[in-house]
């Protein structure tokens, strides 16, 4: 499986990971240019807007911020690599807005910092480094439109300040206490020895996409098509999905882990045809070609440690939680005050893979 299994990690945002096999194929049918939200944490440069109000202004982005966190392989270390090219001196001014607010160098290196290193991978680090940039930009202008608005002074916002401040520390522990231990080579390999097990045979398909943001450019785009225009060639000069850039190829898409209304239209596809209609999502308006079908094949060892590691940390922090729950005093009850009867212990599923 070529998918980029770090996508389905984007719920750092509220502590767990989301690993919904739909989540996973989100980014391969997004558009590369939205805004991206990355929470940021202890290691982030202080600023002025506060951090808290920052992340929750970008709360509703949480998709985006997986996109973001698929971009670079070693974010520190790239982001060191890339300055180096351009023989970056100090911690230079990197925006500024309204010729007051600032944000330097160091501010986007923090954010850079708490991604974890297991989910990023794939785009260079100058585009992530754009990327972060534009998005303080975004939360900047948008916490002081809330501050004009007065919601920085309403019971509701405090509140919401006292709930981001427990999801940040449920983060840093996440970060601190359990991602390291997906460096272990040992577990990694353990954990590739089970996934052969687990995994079951089915078909994937070559796709590739057209993504445009009105209705009005992807029916352009099938009228185009029903001329004879080449598929690719449409991609490069309409789409607005980064695979523009390769043709329009977003490599081979299991079929299980397809969006059902997109699944539902590929699968009667044969090799070389494509859409004869748009597919809707809330991100766009898309039209698929299938290049080629296959049956799915385990990924090698080496392909295989983004998501072994994905599979290690979620394993991990079941086991801590199971554990934990067991130590502490839980009672639970009904809406209406009574108590609830005890859950039935069940088996926990790993993420989907």
């Amino acid at each position: 499986m070529k998918f980029k299994v770090g996508c389905a990690m984007a719920v750092l945002a509220v502590m767990f990971f989301d690993t919904a096999r739909g989540g996973a194929l989100k980014k391969h049918f997004s558009n590369g240019e939205q805004s991206t939200s990355l929470e940021v944490g202890e290691k982030s440069a202080p600023s002025e807007d506060g951090g808290v109000a920052a992340n929750d202004s970008a709360e509703s982005s949480k998709e985006d911020a997986s996109k973001a966190a698929a971009i670079a392989t070693q974010p520190e270390e790239n982001a060191s690599s890339s300055s180096e090219k351009k023989k970056i001196v100090g911690d230079p001014v990197v925006l500024r807005i309204n010729g007051k607010k600032e944000y330097r160098r160091s501010h986007i290196l923090a954010d850079m910092k708490m991604i974890p290193p297991q989910m990023i991978q794939g785009v260079s680090p100058d585009k992530l480094f754009e990327m972060l940039r534009d998005q303080r930009l975004k939360a900047y202008l948008m916490i002081e439109q809330a501050k004009k608005a007065g919601m920085d002074r309403t019971k509701e916002f405090f509140d919401r300040v006292e709930q981001l401040k427990e999801e940040l520390l449920g983060r840093m522990f996440l970060m601190k206490e359990l991602a390291p231990k997906t460096e272990n080579e040992s577990a990694l390999k353990a954990r590739y020895t089970k996934y052969l097990v687990e995994f079951k045979k089915g078909k994937e398909f070559k796709i590739y996409h057209i993504m445009t943001s009105t209705e009005a450019e992807i029916k352009e785009v099938l009228a185009a098509l029903g001329k004879g225009e080449d598929f690719s060639k449409l991609a490069k000069q309409k789409s607005m999905a980064p695979s523009k850039e390769k043709d329009g190829e977003e490599g081979y898409i299991p079929v299980d882990i397809m969006p059902s209304q997109i699944k539902d239209k590929v699968i009667l596809l044969k090799v070389g045809e494509y859409t004869k209609d748009f597919v809707k999502t809330e991100n766009g308006f898309h039209v698929f070609k299938v290049g080629d079908i296959r049956d799915t094949t385990p990924q090698k060892y080496e392909e295989a440690v983004p998501m072994l590691k994905q599979l290690v940390l979620h394993e991990e922090m079941t086991k801590m939680l199971d554990r934990l729950e067991k130590q502490a005093k839980v009672e639970r009850f009904n809406e209406d005050g009574t108590p609830a009867a005890a859950p039935k212990e069940k088996k926990s599923e790993a993420p989907a893979v």
